[in-house]
């Protein structure tokens, strides 16, 4: 019991996730009835051969006359026995696994979900491909800990204690004997298991760091062509897939040497038993029957210790793999934790900076007292050299990360009173780096406005000079992307994020770098479609090409974090006025 309680606390990991079974209390009900019913169908298994042994076929005399009869019902109990054990564990398994994949499944979509709400920072500092192999891999090691391990070892353990009980009241001195190796076994299952899950934890990172390196050379190709690095590459991967292949090939030695270890040991056990017992039977104080039932249950003990052992294997990574889960599901989301109640103004007319400044966490100062208005009617350009602030500006007005001193305020609101998730669908963005998804062109467009209609694709397509090149596609919005938007150029994955931002009704348009690569006439005819959409809205353009932009009514310089210059220009009703 003792090393019940160790072992349990151990898996303090596992209970932290024991949320994503609340919803399968029922299943896992009856799961666990299913077993008990296997364990008692088990621990009655050897009675019949007992009897068989011990009443029909050595008897002190002759046979008695109802042998055959005794015989053939013990048979027929056997058989019965064994059957509805075969049924129970069947249903058992079958309702486990589903309890398991819905685990897998709820506990893939929280940390998704949490993935989706951290801020850039966190993702700038934790290799994307580290982070799927969390989503995939970690999940599934971890489900076998909460939902298959965690179930077999209690099971197991039950099942144990069950067959000791019966060993003590066969023959409490032969039981005894084979217990004397149990306190060794349980203590080298507790040491190696600790050098286990060392092993399996320094495993998971090599392979985090492989499937990193592996995701960034695949999105990579076209410029690891362009320079003629392939083959140095592939090199850096052969020496990264050594490695993984040296940290996986620890972890094989360390579980096998567990298993090894308690395999020997229960040798040792039933060997023990062997010994004793058949000494017992000539010594007249142990029936053949007896000994074959008790010889049964020593066979049937070591299963489940053997199990044990590998279930405390699969236990070890798990807890490796949950520790890096947890550090993942740990990371506060700090906006939405700090988020108020309020709803953002349906029609904003301003979005203001009040002397904002912005320090990234290695010290390097973003923005520094950057003071700037938005107006509604308007269209605002930013221009600035890279790494002027212009991405940090726009990032702190859609609240991605709150300034490190300052405001900023939604129509007299600061951006912390108010609702994340409404202030954000107050946004529309296209942004210089485009952010396309190996799907549709129809899916990639309704990203922004899932309920949109033909029309307003069209519609949007065309304001963003891409609609005759959709349409000369075989299957139009159909047409599927490759991933990250392969298939179109550059150009034209601009674009099509501008339409994306172009749906809809959102109070604030933020355009990032319109008119790159395209021509002056197809750069005017944009422009004009951003003249139109400055009614009602606020419109941000961060551009370096402002001859492009033929009404801009305020121009907002920033260089080295400041804003250097500002420069008004008129509207017309300023004008006629």
């Amino acid at each position: 019991m003792k090393y019940l309680a160790r072992f349990f606390e151990g898996l303090r990991v596992a209970r932290r996730f024991s949320s994503e079974l609340a919803g399968h209390r029922a299943q896992l009900a009856l799961v666990l009835v299913l077993f008990v019913s296997t364990i008692a169908l088990e621990l009655l298994r050897p009675w019949p051969l007992s009897w068989v042994i011990d009443r029909a076929l050595l008897t002190s005399g002759p046979p008695p006359e109802n042998a055959r009869e005794i015989v053939l019902y013990c048979a027929l109990a056997l058989a019965l026995i064994l059957s509805l054990k075969a049924l129970a564990d069947y249903s058992a398994i079958l309702r486990m696994t589903a309890v398991g994949h819905a685990v897998t499944r709820s506990l893939r979509l929280r940390i998704f979900r949490h993935l989706v709400e951290l801020p850039p920072s966190f993702h700038a500092k934790n290799k994307s491909g580290d982070l799927l192999v969390r989503l995939l891999g970690d999940v599934a090691q971890v489900k076998e800990m909460v939902v298959d391990a965690s179930l077999q070892i209690g099971l197991r353990s039950a099942h144990a204690m069950g067959i000791l009980a019966v060993m003590l009241f066969i023959d409490p001195v032969l039981a005894l004997v084979v217990l004397v190796p149990l306190p060794i076994l349980l203590f080298t299952v507790r040491f190696l298991s600790k050098r286990l899950t060392i092993a399996v934890r320094k495993q998971r990172r090599k392979e985090g760091e492989m499937a990193n390196y592996m995701h960034e050379a695949i999105s990579a190709t076209d410029v690891l062509q362009s320079l003629g690095s392939g083959a140095q590459v592939v090199r850096q991967f052969a020496h990264t897939n050594r490695r993984n292949a040296r940290a996986g090939l620890k972890t094989a030695r360390a579980s096998a040497r567990l298993t090894g270890s308690v395999e020997t040991l229960l040798a040792l056990a039933f060997a023990a038993a062997v010994a004793f017992g058949g000494l017992r039977v000539l010594d007249g104080n142990l029936r053949a029957g007896e000994l074959i039932v008790f010889l049964s249950y020593v066979r049937s003990m070591l299963k489940p210790l053997r199990a044990a052992a590998k279930h405390q294997g699969r236990i070890a990574k798990g807890a490796a793999s949950g520790e890096r889960i947890l550090a993942l599901l740990d990371e506060d989301i700090e906006l939405r934790l700090n988020s108020g109640q309020l709803s953002p103004a349906a029609a904003p007319s301003s979005l203001v900076f009040e002397d904002v400044s912005y320090t990234y966490e290695d010290g390097s100062e973003a923005l520094k007292q950057v003071s700037a208005e938005f107006r509604r009617g308007e269209i605002t350009a930013i221009v600035g050299v890279s790494g002027a602030g212009k991405s940090t500006l726009v990032s702190l007005a859609m609240r991605l990360f709150d300034p490190t001193a300052g405001r900023v305020l939604f129509d007299g609101v600061n951006l912390t009173e108010l609702d994340l998730d409404e202030l954000r669908r107050s946004f529309r963005v296209s942004m210089q780096s485009t952010v396309l998804f190996g799907e549709s062109i129809r899916q990639n467009l309704l990203l922004a406005v899932p309920d949109a209609s033909d029309d307003d694709l069209w519609r949007a397509l065309a304001e963003a000079e891409l609609e005759s090149r959709v349409r000369a596609l075989p299957d139009g919005l159909e047409t599927v992307l490759g991933a990250s938007g392969v298939g179109l150029s550059g150009g034209e994955s601009r674009r099509l994020c501008c339409a994306r931002a172009l749906l809809g009704e959102a109070p604030i348009l933020i355009i990032d770098e319109p008119f790159a690569g395209l021509d002056p006439g197809t750069a005017g005819r944009l422009a004009r479609v951003l003249e139109t959409r400055r009614e009602g809205r606020i419109v941000i353009v961060i551009t370096h090409q402002l001859e492009h932009l033929g009404s801009v009514q305020r121009i907002y310089a920033l260089e080295d974090g400041k804003i250097h210059k500002v420069v008004h220009t008129p509207s017309a009703e300023e004008r006629a006025s």
